[in-house]
């Protein structure tokens, strides 16, 4: 059942409309037993299915990751960080350092902000920082979306509100809680999927242990730009990485790894390691997530809508 759950969790973290006869001819079992085990790990909370909208949309195209040692306990600095809205990732790591956050930010100025915000935490020590230079995949969030693609009306941020609740309503739902009809709800939902500018999939809830390790790499790189375009493609072809990036600051990419197990862990490692542009590699084990936050308040989308402000800054 967890092999059967892993594979089930990864095609719903990857589409999570689709459809329980498509799963179940994807994963070789009957209909019912997919339909009954979705309703399961969505009912014990091991997963939620919902709307996730990228970060440029809601006018945060700047991101970055930080990793920090902690003096003293750990909760109280987990805690203080819950409350930081433009924290989008939350873990507690074993390793040399004890946490890592990932920061959602309008600008420069503000990733400032928040990293002096973060430094003055009681407790917290050596703040490493990277910045986002390029992000490689994003198993939630999908390619960049295209700015010409699509313009935002109060329609579809209604759309998006609904299905950052729930991924799995029906158009027909939709349609009784916007006041629009089941077809124009259609429409607008696929423009806003085929556009990048949100994706629906599962979000798993791993503050407790479950089947799978999840755990980061930072990567040290030597060598030209064909190297690194090397690196970069050996971390796409791991089908179990969920997020890769390529950064600027203290590692040249770092990747989160969804592992089926410790040995599946350390094979990927071993074949990072191996790459001949790979210097060092830095790893973690996320011990415990605290928050994977990919539920917005669209107040922001609406400000700058009303504002005329460009949807996608930089």
């Amino acid at each position: 059942m967890e092999a059967f759950d892993e594979d089930l969790i990864r095609a719903l973290q990857l589409d999570g409309r689709a459809q329980f006869s498509a799963l179940a001819e994807q994963l070789g079992v009957h209909r019912t037993v997919v339909a009954q085990r979705v309703h399961e790990l969505i009912e014990s909370g091991e997963i939620r299915i919902l709307a996730a909208v990228h970060p440029r949309a809601v006018g945060l195209p700047v991101q970055v990751n930080l990793q920090f040692r902690i003096t003293g306990p750990t909760s109280p600095v987990f805690e203080h960080l819950l409350s930081y809205t433009n924290v989008v990732f939350l873990s507690e790591i074993s390793g040399q350092a004890q946490g890592v956050v990932e920061v959602w930010a309008a600008d420069l100025e503000d990733v400032g902000r928040s990293v002096r915000a973060i430094q003055a935490i009681p407790g917290v020590r050596d703040v490493q920082f990277s910045l986002y230079d390029r992000v490689l995949k994003r198993l939630r969030l999908g390619e960049d979306p295209d700015p010409n693609q699509l313009s935002f009306d109060a329609f579809d941020i209604e759309l998006m509100a609904q299905l950052q609740l729930d991924g799995r309503l029906t158009f027909g739902e939709l349609a009784r809680r916007t006041g629009r009809s089941a077809s124009a709800c259609r429409t607008r939902v696929l423009r806003l999927l085929d556009s990048g500018v949100m994706r629906i999939g599962a979000v798993r809830s791993r503050l407790n242990a479950t089947s799978s390790v999840l755990s980061g790499v930072g990567i040290l790189l030597s060598g030209d730009a064909e190297g690194l375009a090397s690196a970069e493609e050996l971390l796409l072809s791991i089908p179990t990485i969920e997020f890769a990036a390529r950064t600027l600051g203290r590692y040249g990419l770092i990747a989160t790894i969804a592992a089926r197990s410790i040995a599946d862990y350390t094979a990927i490692v071993r074949s990072i390691r191996a790459h001949p542009s790979v210097t060092h590699v830095d790893t973690w084990i996320h011990a415990a997530v605290w928050l994977e936050r990919y539920e917005w308040s669209l107040d922001r989308l609406e400000r700058l809508q009303l504002a005329g402000t460009p949807l996608f800054p930089g």
